[in-house]
């Protein structure tokens, strides 16, 4: 490279690097985002304050222990911490909350559901309570007027007559001998 052109090359380059840029618009067009956030968390803290009960005929319960609008702006969610109580006649096997996020004409943006499931082989008996938390992302919806968010409950009861596959064997209680009076003397008592 002839040296006309390499000073020429560090010139420009060292101009580039010392013109100043203005994030002035940038971070007054952020802090303006987060503080509509904040509206939209406060008005929606004021609106659903308290606990909601969800009776679902033949499903159970879903109580709504808490509610909120969390996130920062661009990536907002509704979080919902909520217990599931069998409220039915029969044992539950599993139930499926879900919470949905609805645009001003009713139609569901985004929805997130929860498999309410004991880790062990027994079905949620009846008055039995299961908890939980859902978080369903609102794709910024929240930011139109008329969005809201509901609770849908669907829940599979046992099948008392339904043969398990495969069939358990069954099998004979052990016999334990009985203790002899020996075995009673080297017995330590606390």
């Amino acid at each position: 490279m002839k040296p006309n052109r390499l000073l020429t090359s560090l010139l420009l380059l060292t101009a580039a690097c010392a013109t100043p840029v203005d994030n002035g618009n940038l971070r007054q067009e952020l802090e303006g985002e987060l503080a509509t956030l904040r509206h939209t968390q406060a008005v929606f803290r004021a609106e659903n304050t308290g606990t909601h009960v969800f009776d679902f005929d033949g499903q159970g319960r879903v109580t709504v222990r808490e509610i909120s609008l969390d996130g920062f702006p661009g990536n907002t969610y509704v979080r919902c911490r909520f217990h599931y109580q069998n409220r039915t006649t029969r044992p539950i096997v599993q139930a499926w909350v879900s919470l949905d996020v609805l645009d001003a004409r009713g139609r569901v943006v985004s929805t997130q559901t929860c498999c309410c499931i004991v880790p062990v082989p027994i079905p949620l008996a009846r008055g039995s309570y299961y908890s939980d938390e859902l978080r369903t992302p609102t794709y910024d919806v929240h930011l139109q007027p008329g969005w809201s968010w509901r609770v849908r409950c669907v829940a599979d009861p046992v099948v008392e007559d339904e043969p398990l596959d495969p069939p358990v064997p069954e099998r004979k209680p052990r016999e334990v001998p009985p203790m002899t009076i020996k075995d009673r003397s080297n017995t330590v008592m606390r």
